[in-house]
């Protein structure tokens, strides 16, 4: 390889001395020092310096607006005595050019974007270094190897010291914006809809950066239930959906989503025992579906860095598809992203299950916002649940870790009343009611009201459907719920 380094080769770590020091000098030539050392904390701290001697003068001036002094030359010599570092910084002399510096303070934080990128690269030849180090020694397996790198890598990202406070008259435009549009729609939805009214009456439709847990015991639904919820945000909003599968293989997604689609028992698409009306069923369920953007990946034990890179990767994929006007209105393409289910997730925290899963929380929570995506992650319930009289979930329910409930935007959980019906200990239900009602309570709800929607489950066909206009009690099963919070059909 011709651009490879050679035995007696160096290449010099990213640097710009001139950079530094015109920020030191940016600082002092301001008359108001200690503004301006604000306006480079915001960005910079004392390592993002190449120079030890630039380190440790940011130190001292960092010092003196702690201390509510000036930054002149009297009061840094002052300080640099007192930390017994004068000299090393290169005296008097040193601070006289650096006070003398031309660098204007209105560019200092451009000066201060050139420092903090240098710092970074530098950071990140460091990161790398020591993995290929790792990598040669063999001493750690490649998939905990790449994880720590992508965390590290993240961690970068996280810090590029952007000094994005901003003021309110700002974010008051974005908000009125937001408001216009909101006032322009003729329903009270604002983010995704679920295809559910009453549902989509109390959440006003999932939201980008939101992180939506969905709770049930097993059997009950919940893959159903959000595989129904993707299908519905595809076909009507026509935004890319992708559905991370831990537990079941794609193919089996697939028959659930045809059968939904197509209002066809999954028994009769497993067993090849089709009707005439199904085959005709299949062929426009089929149809329906192919145009669809949805994706789905059903690798066993992913990671959670794997789901990140995966959907970074889509994301540009998509934007590469899109014509720059589309790109400018839409700068995050992903519509949703669903997670069946968060339990399943692996990671390399082996403390305890629970720290692994509190990790794993934070992680979907971060990634939802830097996706500007809702996220919808599925969870299982404790048999606690089961040992109650009033057997509808709550969020001391949730498995695991507490942090999921605090992490999430929205808690929802899923309860049928025939499932605990003539049931045998796991709660099996009554296998001869195939239309049942399902509530989806929300317990937490952090942009609405918390609320129970109620909702129709084929159970051959896994569809989920609006309750019927008039439904009411009197129709239901033997031993049905009839309290209202949503109050839609009921």
């Amino acid at each position: 390889m011709d651009n490879a380094l050679g035995p007696n080769e160096y290449r010099q770590s990213p640097q710009d001395i001139a950079a530094e020091q015109a920020v030191l000098g940016a600082i002092f030539f301001d008359v108001n020092s200690v503004s301006a050392m604000a306006a480079a904390q915001a960005i910079l701290e004392p390592n993002d310096f190449y120079r030890q001697a630039h380190q440790t003068i940011f130190k001292a001036m960092s010092q003196l607006v702690d201390e509510q002094r000036p930054i002149d030359m009297l009061t840094l010599q002052d300080k640099l005595n007192s930390m017994q570092q004068l000299e090393n910084v290169g005296g008097m002399v040193y601070l006289s050019e650096l006070s003398e510096s031309t660098a204007s303070a209105a560019n200092l934080r451009h000066y201060a974007d050139i420092v903090h990128e240098k710092s970074v690269l530098r950071r990140m030849i460091e990161t790398l270094t020591h993995t290929m180090t790792i990598a040669y020694n063999g001493s750690e397996d490649s998939e905990n190897l790449l994880e720590e790198l992508g965390r590290q890598l993240d961690n970068l990202a996280e810090n590029r010291g952007d000094d994005s406070l901003r003021q309110i008259k700002e974010v008051l435009r974005e908000f009125q914006s937001n408001l216009d549009n909101a006032a322009e729609n003729d329903n009270d939805v604002v983010g995704l809809a679920t295809g559910y009214p009453d549902l989509d009456h109390l959440t006003h439709g999932f939201r980008e950066d939101q992180m939506i847990v969905i709770g049930a015991r097993p059997a009950v639904g919940k893959t159903a239930f959000v595989l129904n919820v993707a299908k519905n945000a595809a076909k009507s909003e026509k935004v890319p959906v992708v559905v991370f599968s831990l537990e079941m293989g794609a193919v089996d997604l697939v028959t659930r989503l045809v059968a939904a689609e197509g209002a066809i028992d999954a028994n009769h698409l497993t067993t090849g025992q089709m009707t005439s009306n199904d085959w005709q069923s299949l062929t426009l369920a089929m149809q329906s579906l192919a145009n669809m953007k949805i994706y789905l990946d059903d690798t066993p034990g992913i990671r959670i860095n794997q789901i990140s890179a995966k959907l970074r990767k889509l994301e540009k994929d998509l934007l590469s598809d899109m014509t720059e006007e589309q790109r400018d209105a839409n700068p995050h393409p992903l519509g949703m992203v669903i997670i069946d289910y968060l339990g399943l997730i692996e990671s390399t925290n082996t403390e305890s299950r629970q720290q692994a899963v509190s990790e794993i929380s934070r992680s979907i929570k971060k990634l939802a916002k830097e996706l500007h995506t809702p996220i919808l992650a599925l969870a299982q319930l404790s048999r606690g649940v089961e040992q109650r009289q009033d057997k509808r979930p709550i969020l001391s329910d949730l498995r695991e870790s507490g942090s999921i409930e605090q992490d999430a935007d929205i808690v929802a959980f899923l309860y049928r009343e025939d499932y605990y019906r003539d049931e045998g200990e796991d709660g099996n239900g009554n296998d001869e009611e195939t239309a049942v009602p399902i509530e989806v309570i929300l317990e937490k709800n952090r942009a609405g009201a918390r609320g129970t929607a109620r909702l129709m489950f084929n159970k051959p066909t896994f569809k989920f459907s609006p309750m019927a206009p008039g439904y009411r009690q009197d129709d239901a099963p033997a031993g049905g719920h009839a309290d209202v919070s949503s109050g839609a059909g009921w």
